[in-house]
């Protein structure tokens, strides 16, 4: 796959081992909003192309369509059988909770993307938290093209996205017992760190391996997490350690897991009618 690399503020485009500044994609002036698709500075999404951005202070600011914020627009190929849009956004210090449409030539809306279509994606090998969503857009007649606008919600900047905790990773990497750790909070924010590729429908082979609802306090925990905690409750009532198995049911009671008090209190009869 072909990777290239856009910072929204030059930009900056990387391209292989080089490094060229490319003046056809300078934003527009601080302080003045795109009010019409026409105006914006868009860009090419190709086929199979990963392309990584930062949206960042200097970025356009788009007032079109109820979008008031940073955001980026890029040309979408036309492709006869439709798309497959997925976008990923980096969780640092802060996250831009990504939203998108996807307008056509005339302002018709073709697809969107909300803050209920985004996951949580754990840290995998080179990879810290992230969200992702994605988008399938298919052409109705009378499409003379397509873009996707990438923005973020002013409105709920206010918000967080709970993420785990690196203790709770750790323990769960290694089959430990989760430790009694909240989740961490990360704020909102206009800025940050984006990739989207774009791929033909029915491409796209590779899932993530762990998908969590996000943007939620009070999330249900993911089956993973049920399947853990019920099991580690009954094995330390097997090996007679009560005192874990306390300490795992007030866990899973914090993190809302369905049915631990049940398993505890079940697990409990059968080892004394085993005794």
């Amino acid at each position: 796959m072909n990777k290239k690399v856009l910072l929204i503020s030059g930009l900056l485009l990387l391209n292989g081992c080089s490094t060229i500044v490319d003046d056809q994609y300078q934003v527009a002036p601080i302080g003045k909003a795109v009010t019409q698709i026409q105006q914006a500075k868009k860009l090419p999404l190709e086929m199979d192309q990963e392309i990584k951005l930062a949206v960042t202070a200097q970025t356009q600011t788009l007032d079109i369509h109820s979008i008031d914020s940073p955001g980026v627009i890029f040309e979408l190929p036309m492709v006869k059988n439709g798309l497959d849009v997925n976008i990923e956004t980096e969780i640092n210090d802060s996250v831009f909770v990504p939203s998108a449409k996807v307008i056509n030539q005339s302002g018709d809306i073709r697809a969107e993307l909300d803050d209920q279509g985004l996951v949580y994606l754990k840290p995998r090998l080179a990879d810290g938290n992230r969200l992702q969503g994605n988008i399938k857009v298919h052409p109705q007649i009378g499409d003379s093209a397509l873009y996707l606008v990438v923005f973020t919600d002013k409105d709920k900047l206010n918000e967080t996205v709970a993420v785990s905790h690196p203790a709770k990773l750790d323990a769960e990497g290694r089959g430990n017992y989760f430790p009694e750790v909240g989740d961490i909070q990360v704020p909102r924010a206009l800025t940050g760190k984006l990739s989207i590729e774009a791929t033909a429908l029915g491409a796209r082979t590779d899932a993530p391996s762990t998908v969590l609802p996000v943007l939620s306090n009070t999330e249900r925990p993911q089956q993973e997490s049920v399947n853990f905690y019920h099991q580690a409750i009954r094995t330390a009532i097997a090996d007679n350690d009560v005192d874990k198995a306390m300490g795992l049911l007030r866990d899973a009671e914090q993190l809302g897991i369905a049915d631990a008090d049940q398993v505890f209190r079940e697990a409990m009869k059968a080892q004394l009618d085993r005794q």
